[in-house]
C-alpha cells in the first residue's frame, strides 16, 4: 500500500509538471503571435537556426525578408524577442524613444565592459557622452589627431614592403596598427615595439570574449547565468577577461607614472580621470569600463573594416584604379604631407568605406527594449519585449540598396543625405557610436597610406568566411597581395 501511494504521487507530480510545461509553452507560443515566424523546434525554439554562424546572417536576412521584414524569433522555453529590418517599425520606435532602452542581451557584455558607454541607460550614458562627445567628435580635436594616424602608417607601409608580392593575412597587420592608434589617441600613451609581442594575446581574447557572448545570445541555456556556470565557455570567458584586464592596469599605470607637460593636448582618458559627477570621481571601476568599452570599438571594428575594405578594393581594380587616380590628384607635385582638409577631398575613398560597411556590416545587430505597452500597425508591442535590430537585414534589403550582394561604392555618390533608417553601420541615434568621425578619418588616413603605395591584388584561393561574433569576424582570414607602386 506504502509504494502504491508513493507511485500516484509521482506520476501525480509528473503529470502536474506536464500540463504546466504545456501550458508555459502554450502562453509563449501565443506570445507576440500577430508576427510572422519561420519554423521552429518546440522548447529549443530557433537555435539551430544559430548553429552554423557562416550561415547566420545568410538565413537571418532571408526570413526576414520572406516574412515583411520583422519575425519573431525563439530560444528556448520562454517568451519571444523580435527581431527587425524593417524601416518603418525603425522609425516607430525613435519616435517613442523615451519609452526604449537598453535589451536584456547587453548584460552579457557587462562582465567586460561594465556600465561603460555601450552598456549603460539614463543619467550615467548621458553625463560620460556629454563630457567625451568633444574629444571624438569635433574637428579641431580630429585635425590633431592626424598627424598620429599618418606617423603610425609608416610602419604598416613598412611592415607590407617586406612581404614582397606574396599572400598577406592583413588582419593582425591592421589590429596592431590600430591598437596602436587607439593607445596613442585615446589613452595618450606611445607603445614600445617590444609590446607588440603582446597583441596576439590581447587580441584573441577580446575574440573569444566576442564569441562566448554570442554563443550565450544564441543558445537556449547559456542565456542563464546559472547554467552558463557550468559550460566551457564560463572558463573561457574568465581567462580571456583576466587578459583584458591586464591590459587596462599597464595603461592606467604608464598614465599615473607620466609626466604631463603645460599646455598638452587632454585625451580621453585624462578628460574620464578629471570628471566629477555629483562631486566624486570615477572609481578605478568606471574608468576599467570605459577604457574596456574605447579599446574595443576603436580597435576591433576598425581594423576588420579597413582589411575588409582593402580585400574589396582588390577584387574590384575598376574602383582600385578610381581611387588611385583621386590619389594622385590630391597628392600632386610630390607633396605626400596628409592633412584633415586633404582627407576631406577623398569623396570616392569614403563612398568605398561606406560600402564597404554596407556590404560587411561590422556590427550586425544592435538590441532594444521597450518599456511599456506601444501599438504599431495594429499590433500590441507589450512592455519589456526585447527588439534585435538587424543592421545587416537593411544592408541587403533589395528595396532599399538594389542588387545589395554586389560592391557599388558610387550609390553612396548621391549628394542626397544617406537615409538613418536604412544605413546605420554605426549604430541607430540617440546612441550612434560616439568614434564615428574619428573612425572616418583613421580609416581614409591609412587606407590613402595603403594606396598610395602599393597595388593590392586579391587572393581567390583565400576567400573570405565570415560570421558574427558581436562584430564581424573572418575564420579564414582577410587575405590580399601587394605590389609596391613605383615613387
Amino acid at each position: 500500500m506504502y509504494h502504491l501511494n508513493i507511485s500516484v504521487l509521482l506520476c501525480l507530480i509528473v503529470t502536474v509538471i506536464i500540463v504546466w510545461l504545456i501550458a508555459h509553452l502554450l502562453k509563449i507560443y501565443r506570445h507576440l503571435n500577430e508576427f510572422p515566424t519561420n519554423p521552429f523546434v518546440p522548447i529549443l525554439g530557433h537555435v539551430f537556426d544559430y548553429i552554423n554562424p557562416q550561415k547566420t546572417l545568410i538565413t537571418l536576412t532571408d526570413n526576414l525578408h520572406e516574412h515583411g521584414g520583422t519575425i519573431r524569433q525563439y530560444f528556448g522555453p520562454k517568451k519571444p524577442c523580435l527581431i527587425t529590418a524593417n524601416k518603418n517599425l525603425l522609425q516607430f520606435l525613435c519616435r517613442n524613444n523615451k519609452y526604449v532602452c537598453k535589451s536584456m542581451f547587453y548584460k552579457l557584455l557587462k562582465p567586460w565592459l561594465g556600465e561603460g558607454l555601450i552598456t549603460s541607460d539614463g543619467q550615467k550614458w548621458l553625463s560620460r557622452r556629454r563630457v567625451l562627445t568633444s574629444t571624438f567628435t569635433q574637428s579641431a580635436a580630429l585635425k590633431g589627431f592626424v598627424s598620429v594616424f599618418d606617423e603610425k602608417c609608416e610602419s604598416l607601409i613598412e611592415s607590407l614592403s617586406v612581404k614582397g608580392e606574396c599572400s598577406i593575412n592583413l588582419h593582425p597587420i591592421m589590429k596592431q596598427l590600430t591598437l596602436d592608434i587607439i593607445c596613442e589617441t585615446a589613452m595618450g600613451l606611445s607603445r614600445s615595439p617590444h609590446e607588440s609581442s603582446k597583441d596576439w594575446l590581447y587580441s584573441s581574447s577580446i575574440e573569444t570574449l566576442c564569441e562566448v557572448i554570442q554563443n550565450r545570445m544564441t543558445s537556449a541555456w547559456k542565456i542563464y547565468d546559472f547554467c552558463f556556470r557550468f559550460s566551457r565557455d564560463y572558463s573561457r570567458e574568465k581567462s580571456a577577461l583576466a587578459v583584458v584586464d591586464s591590459m587596462f592596469d599597464l595603461i592606467v599605470k604608464r598614465k599615473l607614472e607620466k609626466t604631463s607637460v603645460d599646455g598638452e593636448k587632454k585625451d580621453m582618458l585624462d578628460l574620464l580621470m578629471e570628471i566629477r559627477i555629483d562631486g566624486k570621481p570615477l572609481t578605478r571601476d568606471d574608468l576599467r569600463e570605459e577604457i574596456n568599452t574605447f579599446m574595443f570599438a576603436g580597435y576591433d571594428t576598425t581594423s576588420t573594416t579597413m582589411s575588409l575594405a582593402v580585400y574589396e578594393i582588390a577584387r574590384h581594380p575598376d574602383v582600385q584604379t578610381k581611387l588611385y587616380e583621386e590619389q594622385r590628384m590630391i597628392f600632386d607635385k610630390g607633396d605626400v604631407q596628409v592633412s584633415y582638409e586633404k582627407l576631406e577631398k577623398m569623396s570616392y575613398l569614403q563612398m568605398v568605406i561606406l560600402e564597404t560597411l554596407r556590404l560587411h556590416t561590422i556590427v550586425s545587430f544592435v538590441g532594444k527594449k521597450v518599456t511599456k505597452d506601444l501599438f504599431y500597425d495594429g499590433k500590441r508591442i507589450p512592455a519589456l519585449l526585447n527588439i534585435i535590430i538587424f543592421i545587416h537585414g537593411f544592408h541587403h534589403n533589395p528595396d532599399y540598396f538594389p542588387n545589395p550582394h554586389e560592391f557599388i561604392p558610387e550609390r553612396f555618390s548621391s549628394k542626397d543625405e544617406i537615409d538613418k533608417f536604412t544605413y546605420m553601420p554605426f549604430g541607430v541615434k540617440p546612441r550612434q557610436c560616439l568614434g564615428k568621425n574619428f573612425a572616418m578619418v583613421e580609416m581614409k588616413c591609412v587606407l590613402s597610406k595603403i594606396i598610395r603605395n602599393f597595388e593590392v591584388v586579391e587572393v581567390p584561393e583565400r576567400p573570405l568566411k565570415l560570421e558574427p561574433k558581436i562584430v564581424l569576424f573572418s575564420s579564414s582570414g582577410i587575405w590580399v597581395s601587394v605590389r609596391q607602386r613605383a615613387k
